[in-house]
């Protein structure tokens, strides 16, 4: 049985939605996906790029998770749709409910009716109904999305490492490094779940995402238990976890294996390196790696990460604890009070607001931003 939304956003005669997915549909959707942004988003003059979308994201497109697919169809063929990945991330001040949006596509041959707006839109009524408090994206056309409230929000650091500095991190002698970490499935969730700022996982969405997601996953070992990893695509570590110092350590010991010290200064294809640079991807804290890697003076930037529209802000706020902060619907948006200061902000400037990096110096600066953040494995 297909869902009808009563309150759904209108389309055009002949459009069948905006609606949750139908079993016999998924396959429609993941085709749809794969030819907009892998067939005919291949840059002009790139080879051809392998249809993925189904494998890349086996987690989201599922016969389980069809109510969180939202489609627009046309005789019988979806023809907009956006997948919706629902992850729960807990922080110091409290666990963020968060929809991650995947693939929101509209085919070439239906697109200027209105049809990605309202699929957005009905993602957004299914977040809320779902008790999400923000969506969150990766995108390369901000503005479009700024039309429906979102912004370019969350902080994260990445840090480079090449020949020059890499020893600076503790030595990785007395760690057993190896890239055989199936039989350490367990140790490995539990070192990713200890985690201050983290997405808990399950045994079976680990190990999906490790191998859908990562090129390889280093695991190093003190007599013989697990005691950090390492997650790598191509030269950049794109999660990790367990001690520190251990995990500086691996790192190390990764930049090690993937360098290759008789690379040819001379003989490199024109403008790249002749030796790596290996980047990592951390939460924007003082604490932990980040707090380590900082002492050391490693170089590293500060960046979004990624765009965040705010669903909820009421249940946000009350599931951060700010209960400190008045918070009131406004003609803008909302309208904020704090200590005898009031601030009248749009959709997008509570997003800043509340996610950073920019700041709003002389309102609650010892509450917002928040420390929020994502690993890239968890984002869709």
């Amino acid at each position: 049985m297909t869902e009808t939304a009563t309150n759904a956003p209108s389309v055009p005669a002949g459009y069948d939605g905006p609606r949750a997915c139908a079993w016999h549909e998924l396959t429609s959707a993941v085709d749809l996906a794969n030819l907009v942004l892998r067939v005919l988003g291949a840059p002009p003059g790139a080879p051809p790029r392998w249809p993925t979308i189904g494998g890349d994201y086996g987690h989201l497109y599922h016969g389980d998770n069809l109510p969180n697919i939202r489609v627009v169809t046309h005789r019988g063929r979806v023809v907009s749709s956006v997948g919706i990945y629902p992850t729960e991330v807990r922080t110091p001040r409290g666990t963020i409910s968060v929809g991650g949006i995947n693939a929101f596509v509209t085919h070439p041959d239906h697109r200027r009716q209105g049809l990605g707006g309202a699929v957005l839109r009905d993602a957004h009524d299914r977040m809320r109904a779902s008790s999400q408090h923000v969506g969150l994206l990766s995108t390369r056309i901000q503005d479009y999305y700024r039309k429906f409230g979102w912004e370019s929000a969350g902080r994260q650091h990445t840090w480079v490492f090449d020949r020059g500095n890499v020893d600076l991190l503790p030595d990785p002698a007395g760690l057993s490094v190896s890239e055989d970490w199936r039989p350490y499935l367990p140790e490995l969730v539990a070192l990713h779940n200890s985690d201050d700022i983290v997405a808990p996982r399950s045994e079976s969405t680990f190990r999906t995402l490790a191998e859908r997601k990562l090129g390889r996953l280093f695991v190093a070992r003190r007599a013989g238990r697990p005691v950090a990893y390492a997650g790598v695509g191509g030269t950049a570590v794109r999660e990790y976890g367990g001690d520190p110092r251990a995990v500086a350590a691996l790192i190390r010991a990764v930049f090690q294996r993937l360098d290759d010290p008789d690379t040819s200064t001379s003989e490199r294809p024109p403008g790249q390196r002749a030796t790596i640079e290996l980047t990592v991807t951390t939460p924007a804290l003082r604490t932990g790696l980040p707090a380590l890697l900082g002492q050391a003076g490693i170089p590293h930037s500060l960046g979004y990460m990624g765009m965040i529209a705010i669903l909820d802000a009421p249940g946000l706020f009350a599931a951060l604890r700010l209960h400190d902060v008045a918070l009131m619907p406004s003609d803008r948006g909302w309208l904020m009070q704090h200590e005898g200061q009031t601030l009248d902000l749009t959709p997008q400037q509570l997003v800043k607001l509340v996610f950073g990096p920019e700041r709003f110096p002389d309102f609650a600066p010892d509450l917002f931003p928040i420390d929020f953040f994502q690993w890239p494995l968890d984002r869709v």
